[in-house]
């Protein structure tokens, strides 16, 4: 027979301390969760050295001596003011925090987050990792501005190539001189009466001349100079060529004067078209004149190139090369220029090492160079030790000349560049340009027809003598120049990045750090001093409300 269900009887209801339910009943045999599902992996060669310290007990003498070192750590006294390196004992919500644990846990400073958090062991050696840091970037910024204080300036190469117009590229002054110094043919014109060896442009060497010969007495020692010195510009250049076409060397060459070599022939620069091409330069054809020396200083007869500055004389620092007779000689030129920057003009010219153009004024020349004001220096040490002057130095035009009598005063009072350069304030300039030429000489064939080789220039090949003259050839190598740029070694920006870099590196500062540390410094304890400032004056306003009321 059938049975019916009876009603579901209702379920018991157990009330579980869920505490007790999951303390486990026998501790010393928990056994961790196995995963079955995963394959148990060889353990590595770190794990069962980490197994063998364990069984040697070091691990464990090392956790003990750690915990022993912190617990001396926290108690032993420290300042007032290194107080945040204790550890605190609290779980940060009993107790506030302070201003300066705010500011360390939103640092961008590297290092400041262990002191909110950490043990006291860990604190003390961020602490003395961050004064390390500290001292290491301060040192690095002391040893950077000793090297800016000791170079000021500096020079870098702006370009190696630096493109020029045809308009702003200029020959530089060439000073042609004889290696004769004293023409024989106007030697001959007069009777002299005066010991020659005295004179200081005959030295070394003398060809034909011996004793001692007649003058008139009443002539000047400029009439000397200038009746004595061979006609360079006059008789000796031949013949020139500029641009490849004939030109009147009166229109390119002037004659000049130097107190070292005497009477000279100067071609001041005059702009290019064209550089590279030997028939576009200037060509020059030079006649030494062997019949013609009475006195050399140089054992060969021919001419000296001097390179030099157009508003600059000839000194003894002057570029300057041997051109001897019978040879062919291509000059190439090559240019240097040096510009400063805007930056120089905050330093003082002692401390830069140069003048600017406007900083030095002199009372010849019109141009400052280092090379005219130790001309002029020279002079005024000349005229303070023989009371006058040579006729061809810089000088006043009231100060006296030198008679022939004093010349014996001039020869002795004889000064080298060193010794200029020690006693004179005479400083680069700042800003120049500076000339390098290349010289290759050759041998000139007299059999060799010169005007059967250059047929479009005949009449200046005319009659060429190629065992006496000289053949010259001054061009540019190149339109492009080396451009230097005088600068200073630091200025405000390279000190910003230099500061920024070495804080950033050891510290990781940057403007953001500091005006976090401006910020927790100075604005928000401004901005708490006024927010209590501003709970006290309700309080005291809300006080007098209930007192009024009460009343």
């Amino acid at each position: 027979m059938t049975t019916t269900p009876a009603k579901d009887a209702p379920q018991p209801i157990y009330l579980i301390n869920f505490e007790a339910y999951l303390r486990p009943k026998r501790p010393h045999k928990i056994m961790p969760l196995q995963c079955f599902d995963r394959l148990e992996r060889p353990q590595t060669k770190c794990e069962q050295f980490h197994k063998t310290l364990q069984r040697l007990k070091l691990l464990r003498y090392w956790r003990t001596q750690r915990a022993r070192f912190a617990k001396n750590l926290e108690q032993l006294p420290l300042p007032r003011f290194l107080n945040f390196l204790r550890a605190r004992h609290d779980d940060g919500l009993c107790k506030s925090k302070t201003g300066f644990e705010i500011y360390c846990e939103m640092s961008s400073i590297h290092g400041f987050h262990v002191f909110v958090g950490a043990c006291t062991w860990q604190r003390v050696l961020w602490w003395l990792l961050i004064c390390t840091a500290i001292l290491l970037s301060l040192l690095v910024l002391v040893m950077s501005y000793s090297l800016s204080a000791e170079t000021p300036t500096i020079r870098y190469i702006e370009s190696m190539l630096q493109p020029l117009s045809e308009q702003s590229m200029n020959y530089p002054a060439m000073s042609i001189c004889s290696m004769n110094r004293i023409s024989k043919s106007q030697l001959r014109m007069n009777e002299w009466a005066l010991p020659l060896q005295l004179l200081p442009w005959l030295t070394k060497r003398n060809w034909s001349l011996n004793g001692q010969t007649r003058i008139f007495g009443n002539t000047s020692w400029p009439q000397l100079l200038e009746n004595l010195a061979p006609r360079t510009c006059e008789s000796q250049v031949l013949g020139c060529l500029w641009q490849g076409l004939v030109q009147s060397c009166d229109q390119l060459l002037t004659p000049s004067w130097s107190y070292s070599e005497g009477r000279c022939c100067t071609f001041n620069g005059t702009p290019i078209h064209t550089a590279g091409n030997p028939a576009k330069g200037l060509t020059l054809r030079l006649a030494s004149r062997l019949d013609d020396y009475a006195s050399s200083r140089h054992s060969a007869a021919g001419f000296q190139l001097l390179l030099h500055e157009a508003h600059s004389g000839i000194h003894a620092a002057t570029e300057r090369a041997l051109l001897p007779r019978g040879t062919e000689a291509h000059v190439m030129l090559r240019s240097y220029s040096t510009h400063a920057t805007p930056y120089i003009d905050g330093l003082k010219p002692a401390k830069r090492g140069c003048y600017l153009s406007q900083e030095r004024r002199l009372f010849y020349y019109s141009k400052y160079s280092q090379a005219n004001c130790l001309a002029e220096c020279e002079s005024e040490r000349i005229l303070q030790a023989c009371g006058c002057v040579h006729p061809h130095m810089p000088r006043f035009p009231q100060w006296p000349l030198c008679e022939l009598t004093q010349l014996k005063c001039l020869s002795e009072v004889a000064y080298s560049w060193d010794q200029l350069l020690s006693i004179c304030n005479c400083l680069p300039s700042c800003q120049f340009k500076r000339y390098e030429m290349q010289i290759d000489l050759a041998t000139l064939n007299e059999s060799y027809p010169m005007f059967q080789a250059h047929h479009y220039n005949i009449s200046f090949y005319k009659n060429f003598n190629g065992s006496d003259e000289v053949l010259l050839h001054i061009y540019f190598d190149s339109l492009n120049e080396e451009r230097l740029r005088l600068d200073v070694y630091e200025n405000f920006l390279t000190f910003i990045g230099t500061f920024g870099g070495i804080t950033g590196l050891f510290m990781g500062c940057s403007f953001v750090s500091v005006f976090e540390l401006i910020f927790f410094v100075c604005v928000r304890p401004t901005c708490n001093w006024l927010t209590r400032q501003q709970i006290r004056y309700r309080r005291r306003r809300q006080q007098r409300t209930n007192g009024t009321k009460a009343n």
